[in-house]
């Protein structure tokens, strides 16, 4: 039969299939055909499973995916780590305050979504507590949604989006992320977090999960201080700021990088913010090439 992984733990993979949930291990042959992989599987795999007793089963093929979310390994820099396989949109989450709206990290996702041809929501939780300006994401062609897990603000609004898809809420640890999956199916009750008095959050979600919620499937993934943005180098970093693209076509070299060349048409008509992340992120990519080069 054919399922789809919700969650794992350890060499437990948890296959929900249109006969129940069962407990799945890998076939022996199939753990060695895929031995060069970091992971067996992912959160979100469709996979062939045989059944056995006990609500036990064995996997024995993980199909085709048709999109993820990637990062770097921690441990082993130059492994792609799979977040969530077989996405349908992505939702970065930011707090409106405590903490203070990172736009570096709005930026970094927006790229990672462009990179995996994904669709981008931008969801500003805490709204009840300060207005930030996103205007500039809205006319890059960016949703944004406006939140508040405590007053029920945009809750219906968030709702509606979820509905039929498989949804990946992304975002550091403290802006609500779980608040908002609590406000959206208040039986879930998950785990919330304070915000410690240095205005960090704290880590309330230590592995990723899919939760049906809405008509659809949620994935709500741990803090992503640390995330990378696999498969974008320094050459293609500027094809994923889509609002860049737009502008690109009106400069003087073809293969501008929008750095110091003269005749660019997108450096000083773009927003400054946004132009400055771009400028870091393509100086960290370049760094992290450098160190591996060596």
């Amino acid at each position: 039969m054919t399922g789809r992984i919700h969650k794992i733990a350890a060499n437990d993979y948890e296959v929900h299939t249109d006969q129940g949930v069962f407990h799945c291990r890998f076939r022996g042959k199939l753990k060695r055909e895929r031995k060069a992989a970091l992971k067996l599987a992912a959160v979100g795999d469709f996979v062939e499973v045989t059944p056995g007793e006990a609500r036990q089963g064995t996997i024995e093929k993980v199909l085709d995916r048709r999109s993820r979310l990637s990062r770097h390994d921690v441990m082993r820099p130059s492994t792609e780590q799979v977040i969530v396989a077989n996405v349908d949109v992505l939702f970065v989450v930011q707090a409106a305050k405590d903490p203070d709206f990172n736009d570096m990290i709005v930026d970094k996702c927006t790229v990672m979504a462009a990179g995996n041809r994904l669709p981008l929501v931008i969801v500003i939780n805490k709204s009840d507590l300060a207005t930030p300006d996103v205007s500039l994401y809205e006319k890059a062609g960016y949703r944004c949604l406006r939140t508040s897990a405590k007053t029920g603000q945009g809750i219906d609004e968030l709702r509606g989006f979820l509905k039929g898809k498989t949804s990946v809420f992304m975002g550091p640890s403290g802006v609500g992320k779980s608040s908002l999956i609590n406000a959206l199916d208040p039986e879930l009750a998950l785990k919330v977090g304070e915000v410690s008095r240095h205005g960090e959050g704290r880590h309330t979600t230590t592995w990723v999960e899919l939760l049906p919620m809405a008509g659809g499937l949620v994935a709500d993934t741990p803090g992503m201080e640390f995330f990378t943005l696999w498969g974008v180098t320094p050459e293609n970093l500027k094809d994923h700021f889509l609002d860049f693209v737009d502008l690109a076509g009106g400069c003087r070299f073809r293969n501008c990088s929008h750095v110091s060349e003269a005749g660019c048409a997108v450096r000083g008509h773009v927003a400054e913010s946004r132009y400055r992340n771009y400028l870091d992120i393509l100086a960290k990519l370049r760094e992290r090439r450098d160190i591996f080069d060596r």
